[in-house]
């Protein structure tokens, strides 16, 4: 009876209303209308999907949620201080300085002993990755100082921390040491600190109930991951109008991102690829302010892309894109104007019945439901149209941009230029009529999507997988100590956050949302992400 109240009152947290009728619950234990929140749904499920020995740090901390309401105000102070610090630079020069703050122990170690002579910085940034390198030696020469202030706002901030955390049970302590290093986690238990408190309470009573419960959303979620997986590549090999698309879109991506045509068809070693790591911006100074969405991991563009190049040139394919490849793919018309058998793809795979939780299904729907009035009538049973008809929405689109000088024309104005020119696409609904006043028609507006940021360039390596970083010198404290994550291991867990739960909530970062002086970029074109190595999500 106690593991069916558990169930019962948890689940509340997850499930919507229909499904509640669905299960077996006391009628004393039934959750109330209030504990259906969408949001806490996604985020169980985002805790869910991480390794099963991260969860129970999970629920350790969840125990004390005043811990991670206070753990999250420091950051909130020390993120602010880290903005102001380096706000004056260009945008280019904080990207480095960001990039270089994922690496704690490294700038500790460059400035604890006073300066460092070339070699003797080449060779202890010799397992770091390479874009490291160049940045921290480059850094080291020009922003000396800077470095060092950064140095001292984590000293700081781990003498904080620790005093945070101290009164609390060892198994806490080191919980919420573990913690930081996935600074989404922590992000996610204070944004929804009703969940991270019902959580919390259960888990105290009944820990072996709450683990069970908790296992069987994971498995199911990574079973749902595997066969949407597979059945998109399935979908792309055989589809050869889709795949080319693909690969031309991913290049058109890349190239958008900073990438070189050789950094595109570099072939990464297998191994490389197969112990795929990634360091976290810091959860203390966080990721740039511009960006839109959250994004604490900077990955090289095949992961956002869903492929990449083996050595015979050939697509090797380990998932479907991103949420960031695809918001990019519907933001821009041309995109689908110029592949529409991958638009056509998209929309077979997340568009319909299917469920559509996932941030690429949000994406898509969006799009569909904000170009209805174009599409025609059998838009979703009409597969054999489909490629056609979604490349005339695309023209038709970016034609009407190009009118209004390359921005997004008002629903209200793109339906009377759509009225005037529907002749031109003779695949869409040619009865829509300019909305007039007091008209009842419902206006073209989804949800809005951010306009696509740049992702950070990563430079891939094609020869060897990148070895352990050594211990620096000095010792820092435990909780500094980085916290690389295989990609293999948890990249799954990482991308729901992004794709799902942090997609739903850009307002809620708990970062600052701008920079405080303003930056001028320092190349032609904006720069907006910071050249990080080692990889990403």
């Amino acid at each position: 009876m106690k593991n069916k109240f558990l169930i019962a009152s948890i689940t509340g947290l997850v499930l919507t209303a229909v499904s509640f009728a669905q299960q077996p619950y006391a009628a004393s234990a039934a959750p109330t209308s209030k504990h259906v929140m969408k949001e806490d749904s996604a985020a169980i499920n985002a805790l869910a999907m991480y390794p099963a020995n991260i969860r129970t740090d999970i629920f350790e901390a969840a125990e004390y949620p005043a811990a991670i309401v206070n753990i999250a105000s420091l950051q909130k102070t020390t993120s602010s201080q880290f903005a102001n610090l380096v706000g004056d630079y260009s945008k280019e020069e904080q990207e480095d300085l960001w990039n270089l703050s994922r690496y704690p122990d490294l700038i500790g170690y460059m400035t604890h002993t006073g300066r460092k002579s070339k070699d003797e910085l080449t060779a202890y940034l010799a397992t770091y990755p390479e874009d490291i390198r160049e940045n921290a030696i480059r850094h080291e020469r020009s922003h000396f100082q800077i470095l060092k202030q950064m140095d001292d706002i984590q000293t700081q901030t781990n003498l904080q921390f620790e005093q945070i955390i101290a009164d609390y049970p060892r198994g806490t302590q080191d919980a919420l040491r573990t913690l930081i290093q996935y600074p989404e986690i922590i992000n996610l238990l204070n944004d929804h600190l009703n969940m991270t408190v019902r959580v919390g309470d259960h888990y105290r009573r009944d820990p072996q109930g709450v683990t069970s419960w908790l296992d069987g959303i994971s498995l199911a979620e990574a079973r749902q991951n595997a066969e949407d997986a597979a059945e998109w590549k399935k979908t792309i090999e055989d589809n050869p109008d889709a795949a080319n698309e693909l690969k031309s879109a991913a290049n058109d991506y890349a190239q958008e991102n900073g990438y070189s045509d050789d950094e595109v068809h570099t072939a990464p070693d297998p191994d490389y690829i197969a112990n795929y790591t990634c360091t976290p911006y810091s959860y203390w100074f966080g990721y740039p302010t511009w960006y839109p969405y959250s994004y604490w991991y900077p990955y090289p563009f095949w992961f956002d892309c869903g492929f990449y190049y083996n050595s015979y040139g050939n697509m090797v394919m380990f998932g479907a894109p991103s949420f960031y490849f695809t918001n990019w793919f519907f933001y821009h018309p041309e995109h689908y104007h110029h592949y529409p058998h991958l638009g056509a793809t998209y929309v077979n795979h997340y568009y319909g019945n299917r469920r559509s939780l996932s941030g690429n299904g949000r994406v898509v729907s969006n799009w569909a439901h904000d170009n209805r009035n174009y599409l025609p009538s059998d838009f979703r049973t009409n597969k054999t149209n489909r490629a056609d008809v979604i490349r005339q929405v695309g023209q038709m689109n970016e034609e009407s941009r190009k009118q209004q000088g390359g921005r997004s024309m008002t629903p209200e104005a793109r339906d009377q230029y759509f009225q005037k020119n529907a002749s031109k696409y003779p695949s869409l609904n040619n009865k829509v009529q300019p909305k007039t006043e007091g008209a009842g028609r419902p206006e073209n507006r989804g949800e809005v999507l951010p306009q696509p940021e740049n992702q950070p360039h990563v430079k891939i390596n094609k020869s060897a997988p990148q070895p352990a970083r050594p211990q620096p010198q000095p010792a820092r404290p435990n909780n500094e100590q980085q916290h690389n994550n295989n990609f293999n291991n948890i990249h799954n867990a990482q991308e729901y956050h992004r794709n799902n739960w942090e997609q739903a909530q850009p307002a809620q970062r708990t970062q600052p949302q701008q920079a405080p002086h303003s930056a001028a970029p320092s190349r032609s074109a904006p720069p907006s992400r910071p050249s990080g190595g080692g990889g990403r999500r």
